[in-house]
């Protein structure tokens, strides 16, 4: 399991190809640079597939992923990342 975020990849077919069949986090940004969303799922390359197909993410560009040996550990992340980050598109909720 890497440390940190892998590098920006623009937010294509042909960089999906490549992206693994594993659980972790991924942070979708904008032309700009800017975080746009950040999520979790237990396989990267479906649930990044479902964001480009859907265009879900209004001016998604590039991504970035980070696997992680489980889900719960997925979910932990994401709640770090989306605390540092603060996406538009992520919804806080409030305990």
């Amino acid at each position: 399991m890497s440390k940190k975020l892998g590098g920006e990849k623009k937010l294509n077919q042909t960089n999906l190809d490549n992206v693994p069949n594993k659980p972790g986090i991924y942070l979708v940004r904008n032309k700009g640079g800017d975080a746009q969303y950040i999520g979790m799922t237990k396989t990267l390359k479906g649930r990044l597939g479902q964001h480009l197909s859907q265009r879900d993410i209004p001016g998604a560009k590039s991504f970035q992923i980070r696997t992680t040996r489980s889900v719960s550990q997925a979910e932990k992340l994401e709640g770090n990342y989306i605390k540092r980050y603060r996406p538009p598109y992520n919804i806080q909720k409030k305990k």
